[in-house]
């Protein structure tokens, strides 16, 4: 206000209007500085106002008494707490260390350990605190001590966390005793390296369960940008359980202190945050069905020439997967320790894709196993009675509908002859499935929209939900699909071949099991599921396994019921009579799929026929017959009885015991003599 008061009186009322800056004649200077500016003339109020004396006597007064209180709180502090400050003192250090949480273990459903964690040693490299020019000896130096690696693979990776101011970098996981010993040197000549004690994941069965299971590895930079509370010394689930389940079994970190003194010295130890392990997780699967299922298709692989296969046991009644194998595969434990250049290049590089896991993932033309849904759509759609028959001849010709001229054949394996439904089913009749699903002559058929849509219900062309991470959709062509990806028409041809599981029709292991499964356990198409049960480390469930279900009552008895009979007159008359060998009875399809190879070889089943525990199905990449497919499936499930169902069994007889060695060669020289 004394600025605007003296503004008011001024002699000059015209320069009320004028802004300051406006004004040649005032600078900021003469704003702000002392009463003897010339914008102030003689007996005009100034900008200061005086301070009053009281005040500042007030002011330090204040100031001295709040000084003698601290200084007389100091003097009480060191009387009361002298010893304990002064000890304190000493300590100009506390180091806090993260130790790492074991991962829950997990289990088969017969109580056998498929992986756990076990302290081990990994080696630190802090790449903030190693000189650029020091890298590259380093480098040099470790590819001495772990011969696993090269020195080019080192001072990449010791590179690339200096350029990328990454924090501290596994330099080398799961150390053995002997390197233990031999890289302490290394530790004294380069401070900034140092050896961490961390749980590490083992995995007591190799590849037996690698697609299942997964593996874990270390992190990578970005994967803890996405992912809270976890370093770049830290391991992660990288497929199957391992990864699905990652926010079960990671457990929850320790922090331990370390106090130090100035010379260094550790005087005290403290865990400021004790480990939690992570849960335990309960599959559904059998270790002895998955050991025996698992050694069964590695025999396949050499009896028939043969560089892939997959099957999946599953129980039809819930869903619940009992045995899962794919071929090839891969030994997790090689992850854990790091991945050498040679496994690198194995694993990733190799054309059979030994990481991909075929029962989920691989998509192929199913062949003949199509056939029972094709047949149960056919029924439903009301085309064609279970009895009526067609007369087969081995092909049928179909001419062209834009020029009648031009014949198109499709043939069958064989002349089948009269066959109804079941009895197609059974022999596995090409010409009698063209005419249910593309027409032909005098009988009408599905059309390829029909057979689209019911495939669909049976869960082809969709990912099931299985909860063990990815999985492929398959493919259910139709026009619409084939002109969006082909710019195409459709053609009847493309029709006839989707009937029999040929042309652009695919589908997954595990949705083929999954579908055969409705017709075992009478109309209910489950999610295959793989856990049992998740649980605490004070044994409390977190969660159950889920047994749901993606669809039911949409195939009216009766359809099930002519399908199941089919299939069970291909087992005791048909193209899967091998199977009457089995101790139960049983019913299944066959399918031989043409590729641009080989044909791929299928079989789909299930057991007992009449009351249905296990459902199973089995592929071979370019296994030619699927006679082949029948004699693999029928091992498992012969298998699967002899450990649920050893009573079906005849005991052996005992053997009678040979003569003593030497009382036969006595014997023996009598005679002789």
């Amino acid at each position: 206000m004394p600025l605007f008061n003296s503004l008011k009186r001024s002699k000059h009322p015209s320069d009320l209007w004028v802004p300051l800056h406006a004004r040649s004649d005032i600078t900021p200077e003469d704003v702000f500085s002392d009463a003897s500016s010339p914008l102030f003339e003689d007996g005009e109020q100034k900008l200061e106002v005086p301070v009053n004396p009281t005040s500042t006597r007030i002011f330090f007064l204040g100031i001295f008494a709040i000084l003698v209180f601290l200084a007389g709180y100091g003097v009480y502090l060191n009387v009361r707490y002298g010893n304990e400050y002064k000890e304190l003192a000493t300590l100009n250090a506390q180091r806090v260390h993260d130790m790492g949480a074991p991962r829950g273990e997990i289990t088969s459903s017969d109580g056998e350990v498929l992986a756990y964690s076990e302290l081990g040693f990994n080696l630190i490299l802090d790449p903030s605190k190693l000189p650029e020019e020091e890298a590259e000896n380093l480098s040099v130096s470790l590819a001495q001590y772990f011969d696993r690696f090269s020195s080019d693979y080192f001072y990449r990776i010791i590179s690339s966390a200096q350029e990328r101011n990454l924090g501290s970098l596994v330099i080398a996981k799961n150390l053995t005793e002997s390197e233990v010993s031999r890289v302490r040197s290394l530790l004294t000549d380069y401070p900034p390296l140092s050896l961490e004690e961390r749980p590490q994941r083992v995995y007591p069965h190799g590849s037996v369960y690698s697609h299942l299971i997964g593996y874990t590895a270390s992190i990578t930079a970005e994967e803890t940008e996405k992912l809270s509370g976890y370093s770049l010394t830290d391991n992660v689930g990288k497929k199957g359980v391992e990864f699905y389940y990652e926010r079960f079994l990671r457990g929850t970190k320790g922090l331990f202190a370390k106090f130090v003194t100035a010379k260094g010295d550790v005087v005290e130890e403290k865990v400021l945050q004790p480990v939690k392990e992570g849960s335990s997780i309960q599959l559904t699967l059998d270790n002895r069905l998955q050991t025996e299922t698992y050694q069964i298709l590695k025999d396949s692989l050499r009896e028939y020439g043969i560089t892939s296969v997959a099957a999946v046991v599953m129980n039809p009644s819930n869903g619940d997967i009992l045995a899962m194998v794919s071929l090839p595969d891969f030994d997790p434990n090689h992850f854990v320790a790091g991945l050498t250049e040679g496994q690198a290049e194995a694993y990733f590089q190799d054309p059979k894709s030994p990481l991909i896991n075929r029962v989920a993932l691989g998509e192929y033309a199913t062949g003949s196993v199509i056939k029972p849904f094709i047949a149960a759509a056919a029924l439903e759609e009301g085309i064609i009675s279970a009895d009526k028959v067609l007369q087969t001849h081995g092909y049928i010709s179909v001419p062209s509908v834009y020029d009648p001229s031009v014949v198109y054949r499709f043939n069958d394996n064989k002349n089948h002859g009269a066959v109804d439904m079941r009895g197609a089913i059974a022999v596995s009749s090409n010409v009698y499935f063209y005419t249910i699903g593309g027409g032909y002559e005098s009988q009408k058929g599905l059309g390829i929209e029909r057979m689209a849509r019911w495939l669909k219900e049976f869960g082809w062309g969709t990912q099931l939900g299985i909860n063990f991470g990815s999985e492929s959709s398959g493919r259910v062509p139709d026009p619409e699909w084939k002109m969006e990806t082909k710019g195409e028409r459709w053609q009847i041809g493309d029709t006839y071949n989707a009937s029999i599981g040929q042309g652009d029709i695919l589908a997954t292991p595990l949705q083929v099991a999954a579908a055969t499964s409705v017709f075992a356990n009478g109309g209910t198409l489950f999610r295959p599921n793989i856990v049992s049960g998740i649980y605490s480390q004070d044994g409390v469930m977190q969660e159950s396994g889920k047994n749901d279900i993606i669809n039911e009552n949409f195939l009216s008895q009766s359809s099930i019921n002519v399908v199941r009979e089919g299939m069970r007159q291909a087992v005791q008359t048909g193209s899967s009579i091998y199977f009457r060998n089995l101790p139960v009875t049983s019913a299944g399809k066959t399918g031989t799929a043409q590729t641009a190879r080989k044909n791929n070889a299928w079989f789909t089943g299930f057991a007992p026929y009449e009351n249905p525990e296990v459902t199973i199905t089995v592929l071979l990449e370019e296994g030619e017959g699927s006679n082949n497919a029948v004699r693999v499936a029928y091992r498992i499930l012969d298998s699967y009885f002899k450990i649920w169902h050893p009573e079906l069994y005849p005991k052996p007889v005992p053997v009678q015991t040979a003569p003593e060695a030497e009382t036969v060669s006595e014997d023996v020289s009598e005679n002789i003599n």
